[in-house]
């Protein structure tokens, strides 16, 4: 009997512990960030999506963080940035040496939709509606316009630029990396409709040139000198002329449409999102 009852006294005392380690609660530590990934349980989407969160060194004693949504490519998925791109090294280092703001980086899975909402899936209503909110309920960031940035690269770089102009209460900053800015007969059905009966609403010249860039939202684009979707950036940047924009910086660097060229820049980008106030 003492036996037993010592056992169930061992057992209640571990609980608490157990219950926080079923919880997955992320490690926090001064000296380095860390990834962690989640899922959510879509209605729009109708299923279970997972996505990757990095979160800065110390987060846990930190608050009002700023948040970066950083959106994959076609074929891609919600781990390639930390995978293939070494986002959260590129961040612990700028973090520690001072030169960005410690912040959150919310890696979402878009699977190939361009992040519209489409024949695949709502993504743009799960991003923005479902997702971004219960990233910010369960983490302390600023949750304000501007502390909020969102970029990608190739598919993700058009989904970068769509979202941020589609909804520029949200965001107050914009990076396309090598975005996949298609002609009618280069895009998927899904993207313009099959007939292009989406083309004006969907294209992101037509929308600049219909609704002007939205004050106060800073943007970068960069794109590698051998990239095959040059053509597409070189038109979006001839519609930038005449337009507001507060801070603009355009790249065409060495380089193609791989891995390789967007590792070797993810400092570049996140100094453009967060860097410290004397910095853009």
């Amino acid at each position: 009997m003492i036996a037993r009852m010592a056992l169930l006294l061992l057992v209640a005392l571990l609980l608490p512990a157990l219950t926080v380690a079923a919880q997955g609660e992320p490690p926090c530590s001064p000296d380095a960030g860390t990834v962690i990934t989640r899922s959510l349980n879509s209605a729009v989407l109708g299923q279970t999506k997972q996505y990757n969160l990095y979160l800065p060194p110390d987060w846990c004693h930190l608050s009002d963080l700023p948040l970066l949504i950083m959106l994959h490519g076609r074929n891609g998925d919600y781990t390639d940035w930390v995978n293939k791109g070494g986002l959260d090294q590129a961040a612990d280092t700028l973090i520690r040496s001072g030169e960005i703001r410690p912040l959150i980086i919310l890696m979402p899975d878009g699977d190939d939709s361009f992040y519209v909402n489409g024949p695949l899936g709502d993504y743009e209503t799960y991003i923005i509606e479902e997702l971004l909110s219960a990233v910010e309920a369960d983490f302390l960031t600023a949750a304000a316009r501007d502390s909020r940035f969102i970029g990608g690269l190739s598919m993700g770089g058009y989904g970068a630029l769509y979202l941020g102009l589609r909804h520029p209460d949200l965001f107050s900053a914009i990076g396309a990396h090598s975005p996949a800015l298609l002609s009618p007969e280069e895009a998927p059905p899904w993207l313009y409709g099959s007939q292009q009966e989406l083309f004006t609403e969907r294209d992101i010249v037509n929308l600049i040139m219909r609704d002007g860039w939205p004050s106060h939202m800073r943007l970068f684009v960069d794109i590698g000198a051998a990239d095959k979707l040059m053509q597409g950036v070189y038109i979006f940047f001839g519609s930038l002329f005449g337009q507001p924009l507060p801070y603009f910086e355009g790249h065409v660097w060495p380089g193609g449409h791989y891995w390789g060229y967007w590792s070797l820049h993810a400092p570049d980008y996140l100094r453009f999102y967060a860097g410290t106030p004397e910095m853009p």
